[in-house]
């Protein structure tokens, strides 16, 4: 598995897909707001200076797994879409991704990376989360949509 920084037209498709396939798991997550609108501007929302987008790929090529960074205001960036295809799982994918958000992020003298996650059905994230630093900040108990942040 290797992880890529998505340049081209075919990488960012290859992301489109992938947060479709995310988007179909979730089955209506809140964090889904506004997603078609971010499909549709993709490749300008997810590079420099606005952030940066990165696929894991497999041995042949294929994009099995995506992550990307959006910056905020007041030295801030979040973490978006994490996503990993069966075939992707079970490499410890999900903890290199996220690694690379986190060096990434140092790089471009951000002090804190935030994220949303769905409590009950992404716990395994969560924890994946909270082992690599990032703490709670706030939940919402009607949508069980949980905040987290990382503090560099």
């Amino acid at each position: 598995m290797n992880i890529e920084t998505a340049t081209s037209s075919e990488d960012f498709s290859s992301a489109v897909k992938l947060f479709k396939n995310y988007e179909k798991w979730a089955q209506a997550c809140p964090c889904f707001e506004g997603f078609e609108r971010e499909l549709d501007e993709i490749e300008n929302r997810y590079v420099l200076p606005y952030g940066r987008l990165w696929l894991v790929k497999s041995s042949d090529g294929e994009a099995v797994g995506v992550v990307g960074v959006q910056f905020k205001e007041d030295e801030c960036c979040e973490l978006k879409r994490l996503w990993i295809e069966p075939l992707g799982r079970g490499h410890n994918t999900g903890q290199a991704l996220i690694t690379t958000v986190l060096h990434f992020a140092k790089d471009q003298k951000a002090r804190t990376i935030l994220l949303e996650t769905v409590r009950g059905q992404m716990d395994h994230a969560i924890k994946l989360y909270e082992n690599l630093g990032f703490r709670e900040t706030d939940f919402n108990e009607d949508s069980n949509v949980l905040k987290m942040a990382y503090t560099l």
